[in-house]
């Protein structure tokens, strides 16, 4: 038992390392004359590369890219298709979002999870359970402190991008048996990179050998990010609970990622909003997985 909660702890706080540094990438490179399209159509290209390679060596190509039935690919392609405006939103946000406040606006997946766990389960949802989901987002305003003058959309999109990763985290559990975790995240990513290539060729671009190195890591880490997400939860099974809390050390990288790269700075307000954001979420979590 200590070993699988020791593994997936371990496999969370690298989903949050990869996910940090991809998005420091992303934000970096968005400062320069690349798009999105650019940028993604490169990085996943080359990592799909890599995958295939990966998996032909291992003898995996047929175990996880091709699934038992054709009604299988229903689900997986349906979610990469509707994955497609994701990344996008991640391009543009970071650009007008400090790296920090933009994943603690990510960090409100955990609510949005209990919320449609509730809905779709149909439970009765508990004062207890509104005054940590008000908890938690008080914890955002505190983080993000609206000024009519400096609110922007992308936070509202990133708020979106939350309540979406945690609608097709429930899928994807509920729907884990149609396909492995290397497939569900190939079928996640092969939507997106076949369209942002297809913008990429009618306006091509040849990137320097440091930014083109920087893509193609980024692509690496975007895969790799949702990989060991997958597989964190899936060696966990009941131990969910206790692993998931962890996917807070992303706040950790982020603000250092931040403060090192672009010299962004946390006040004390915006920490106590963290503190709020990570125990309320905490506690959504475990209640969540009581639930499902």
């Amino acid at each position: 038992m200590n070993k699988i909660i020791l593994l997936g702890i371990l496999f969370q706080c690298l989903n949050t390392l990869s996910g940090s540094t991809l998005d420091t990438i992303t934000k970096f490179l968005g400062s320069k004359s690349y798009t999105w399209y650019h940028y993604y159509s490169i990085g996943n290209i080359f990592t799909i590369i890599i995958l295939f390679i990966f998996l032909h060596f291992n003898g995996g190509i047929k175990k996880h890219i091709f699934l038992k039935k054709k009604t299988d690919y229903y689900i997986p392609l349906m979610r990469g298709l509707t994955f497609i405006p994701l990344p996008i939103i991640i391009f543009f946000a970071l650009k007008h979002i400090p790296l920090n406040v933009f994943t603690v606006l990510f960090m409100t997946v955990p609510f949005f999870m209990f919320i449609f766990s509730q809905l779709l389960q149909k439970e009765k949802v508990t004062y207890i359970s509104w005054i940590v989901l008000i908890l938690g987002f008080f914890g955002v305003v505190l983080v993000i402190k609206p000024d009519p003058n400096q609110f922007n959309i992308y936070i509202l999109l990133v708020l979106y991008l939350a309540a979406y990763v945690a609608l097709m985290n429930i899928v994807v559990s509920k729907y884990s048996h149609l396909a492995t975790t290397y497939g569900y995240t190939f079928y996640q990513f092969l939507p997106f990179t076949l369209f942002s290539s297809f913008i990429f060729f009618l306006n091509p671009i040849l990137p320097e050998l440091i930014d083109l190195l920087l893509i193609c890591s980024a692509g690496i880490l975007f895969f790799l990010a949702a990989l060991f997400y997958n597989t964190a939860y899936y060696i966990a099974g009941k131990y969910t609970g206790i692993i998931s809390p962890f996917v807070y050390t992303q706040i950790i990288w982020a603000s250092l990622y931040g403060y090192i790269f672009f010299s962004e700075k946390l006040d004390y307000i915006a920490v106590i909003g963290i503190v709020f954001i990570v125990v309320s979420g905490t506690i959504s979590i475990r209640q969540t997985k009581k639930i499902l």
